[in-house]
């Protein structure tokens, strides 16, 4: 006992006399004795997470180079008091090194390295039981409690654990997660370490590499140490800034890729998918050619796109599918396309859709409409690839899945390959492009491929960076979507700026023209909050939130349109007119906007169909039974369901409704009265598109007229019984605008009202309850505490009826 506290003393007197300070004594490998009992355990998914994250022999610079080049956070953040513990994991270097930290308010960052007497040690010697050291994973060390401000400085002091006299000694450099305190003189190369977020275990992994990255034998995979840092509360920590170390077991397929934008074209995009639904498509399955098949019908010349598409992804295993959705040529700008998907077994984990356009770029992006398509854009950067800036993103999926995607076109005009990689399509100069859209299950895979595709490029004809400057906004759009007069949309604001700039430009309806809406929207500065903004019905709109300090966010969204699929020798239409809706929005109740007519001459069939939501998406139905729609039709119809599902157009589930001459009824429709042609009830859980079709015999040409009003799903108990359900008028208000009162009158009786008023920001500003109201049916509102401007109401009725309109303060 007396010559290990003689060793303590020794060791205490040596690391002091260093300048360092430190967290209490070692033993003679290095290893701390104040180690947390007991550590954590590091299981195999913790290790595997870090080998995916920080592959050994996978540079940083080319595999991840979004870590290092995208403007991530590498010191930690302290927003509340918190404990902190840093944990071992492992270490693959042949330093023996030291891992130590130091402090800062966060209001007045330092501007120069610490000095040694700033540095307090974590591990003095951060080598493995059996490498030089006596860590084992796992092996965690409190290093304080620290109150909200702090900011927290890593220190790596490269070989500086002396074995011999078991001290620290001189290192022969110190690296620090401040890159601007690292020996390397180019700014591109000093980086020396990654934090890396993993949310679902509530830690931040940390990563170094020890070796200075200007010299040759450094490999940059920075996993040279690897801990991880951990905090109570763990919300103390501000981790909006860090990379992630997500990876998602499968992505979607190129074959569905390159229509997610520009409701222009939305009318063309559901005639497409209404004809895939027909067609039972499964070009997006495993079962097409491979690449390298494709590459052969062409005698082994490559020709225009396939000649700079990689046949494999990131680790030379995987085994790339041609998934070319060809009928994108024809309702897009593009005259050539190709897709390519990348499968590891069964899953696929990249997919690289290719196109070729005349004087302009391609103009699709996947990010600027799949957030309003039930997705979310979790992260948009500018990321570095192999010296050429390029917009990256994270997109989370309906289902749950995570998406890495990346973009940029090259401009070509013969002399040289020119790279551009911008937010918006208007800001591309005019121009041929080869465009590529790289998307995959981490963003390893995307950057392997990109850097592919490039390395393809230069191999005939050098590419070079265009002098525009790729810049992404700083306050964006993470999801939202179109419902009942309103847009929902989640904002991430990543500098807290408190007033953004609404502008739009819709239609109502498919037919309809356009007009304006601008707004001025304040915002509480948090990194994401929720707003509604009033648009009144609509069916597409493009609309760009601007701060007016950062690059304005620019989206579109369409609604699921009505359309009309036939062919030309079989039928012909002399008039289609969509009208908007003017009915009352119910509560619990899925109203399908929009009202068409069509009339003409059928000898085999026509359909009339609606996507019930944008995109390819379906509608969730669990909590429906009914449909319910007035129709007036002259020939038999038959009403076709169509799910989210491989079901065959032969087998699909319908329901006829028989002529009515000259008349509109209200039909009402248990969904599982849909049935195919083997009895088989409907019973799937969703429904992706509704069809009334009207059918000849294919010799006789008949005319027909048909007109639908008042399209909703719901609840049988939930839709009116009532055969005019449509025609129960709106609630009248007046005088709107109103200065000092205002009176409202209903559709129908009630007891009693509330009544709720929102600003033009989505915000509920007064809240009444009125039981005794001047009529059955009408009450008086007293305005004159409402600032002037425009206001959207919303009634509920004793008997939960639900009304919403404008009301304007003069």
């Amino acid at each position: 006992m007396k010559k290990i506290l003689l060793l303590l003393l020794f060791v205490s007197q040596v690391i002091w006399a260093q300048g360092y300070q430190y967290l209490g004594a070692y033993d003679s490998m290095g290893t701390p004795l104040y180690l947390e009992n007991p550590g954590d355990v590091v299981g195999s998914d913790t290790m595997d997470m870090v080998g995916y994250s920080l592959p050994e022999g996978y540079p940083v610079p080319i595999y991840n180079p979004h870590y290092i080049t995208a403007g991530y956070d590498t010191d930690l953040i302290i927003d509340s008091l918190a404990d902190v513990w840093v944990t071992f994991v492992s270490e693959g270097a042949g330093y023996k090194n030291v891992l130590g930290f130091y402090t800062y308010d966060i209001n007045n960052p330092p501007v120069t390295a610490p000095t040694p007497s700033d540095i307090t040690i974590i591990f003095p010697n951060v080598s493995a039981l059996y490498s030089g050291g006596g860590l084992l994973a796992g092996d965690k060390v409190k290093i304080g409690t620290f109150p909200a401000g702090t900011g927290i400085g890593w220190v790596l002091l490269a070989n500086a654990w002396n074995s011999s006299t078991s001290s620290i000694g001189n290192p022969l450099w110190a690296v620090h997660s401040n890159p601007d305190f690292n020996p390397e003189a180019l700014p591109e190369l000093q980086h020396h370490n990654v934090l890396l977020q993993d949310a679902e275990n509530e830690r931040i992994i940390l990563g170094f590499e020890d070796v200075r990255r200007d010299y040759g034998s450094c490999d940059n995979d920075f996993n040279d140490a690897v801990f991880y840092v951990s905090a109570n509360p763990y919300t103390a920590l501000r981790t909006t800034n860090y990379a992630d170390v997500s990876k998602s077991a499968t992505v979607t397929s190129g074959n569905t890729g390159g229509l997610e934008s520009d409701g222009k074209l939305a009318s063309l995009v559901a005639v497409r998918n209404f004809k895939r639904s027909k067609e039972n498509h499964q070009s997006n399955k495993k079962n097409q050619e491979s690449f390298t098949s494709y590459i052969s019908k062409n005698g082994g010349t490559q020709t225009t796109l396939d000649a700079y598409i990689p046949n494999t992804g990131m680790y030379g295993t995987e085994v790339a599918q041609v998934s070319t959705p060809q009928d994108l040529i024809g309702i897009t700008n593009a005259n050539e396309v190709l897709s390519v998907d990348y499968y590891e077994q069964s899953n696929r984990v990249a997919a690289v859709l290719a196109t070729s356009t005349t004087g302009s770029i391609y103009d699709h992006s996947k990010v600027i409409c799949d957030r309003l398509n039930n997705s979310s854009l979790d992260d948009v950067r500018v990321v570095t690839v192999n010296g050429y800036p390029m917009i990256s993103s994270k997109i989370t999926l309906a289902n749950g899945e995570v998406e890495y995607a990346l973009g940029f076109s090259i401009k070509h005009d013969g002399t040289q390959n020119e790279l551009y990689s911008l937010w918006e399509i208007g800001q591309y100069p005019t121009g041929d492009y080869y465009n590529f859209q790289v998307w995959g299950s981490s963003f390893s895979q995307v950057f392997a491929i990109t850097n592919g595709i490039l390395s393809n490029f230069n191999q005939s004809q050098s590419v070079v960076n265009t002098t525009m400057t790729a810049t992404v906004p700083e306050v964006f759009v993470n999801s939202g979507y179109y419902k009942n007069g309103a847009l929902h949309l989640t904002i991430t604001n990543k500098t807290g700026v408190l007033n953004m700039n609404f502008s739009g430009n819709l239609s109502v309806t498919e037919q309809s023209g356009r007009q304006n809406i601008t707004q001025s929207i304040n915002l509480s500065g948090a990194y994401q909050e929720d707003i509604i903004i009033p648009t009144g019905g609509l069916f597409d709109i493009g609309f760009s939130i601007n701060t007016g300090s950062s690059q304005p966010d620019t989206l579109y969204l369409a609604d699921g349109p009505w359309g009309l699929d036939y062919l030309d020798t079989y039928a012909t239409v002399s008039q289609f007119d969509i009208n908007a809706s003017n009915t009352s929005v119910s509560p619990n109740v899925y109203h399908v906007e929009r009202n068409p007519i069509v009339t003409g001459n059928v000898k085999g069939n026509i359909n009339l169909f609606r996507h019930l939501l944008p995109g390819d998406q379906s509608l969730d139905i669990t909590n429906y039974d009914t449909i319910q729609f007035d129709l007036n039709n002259d020939q038999d119809v038959e009403v076709v369901l169509v799910p989210n599902a491989d079901v065959a157009w032969t087998d699909r589930f319908t329901f006829t409704i028989p002529a009515n001459q000259g008349n509109t009824a209200t039909h009402r429709i248990r969904i599982n009265e849909f049935k195919n042609r083997s009895g088989v009830s409907f019973s799937y859980p969703d429904i992706k598109t509704i069809v009334f079709s009207v059918i000849s015999d294919y010799s006789t040409t008949i005319p027909f007229s048909i007109s639908i009003n008042d399209l909703k799903i719901g609840q049988f108990s939930t839709l009116s019984a009532n055969q005019n359900y449509d025609a129960i008028a709106q609630v009248m208000v007046y005088p709107n605008p109103a200065s000092t009162t205002a009176y409202f009158k209903l559709p129908v009786s009630t007891s009693s009202i509330e009544l709720h008023i929102y600003d033009m920001n989505g915000r509920l500003v007064d809240r009444k309850t009125e039981s005794l109201l001047e009529t059955e049916n009408s009450f008086k509102y007293d305005v004159t505490s409402l600032k002037k401007g425009y206001y959207v109401y919303k009634i509920l009725t004793a008997n939960n009826e639900s009304f919403m309109g404008k009301l304007v303060k003069q």
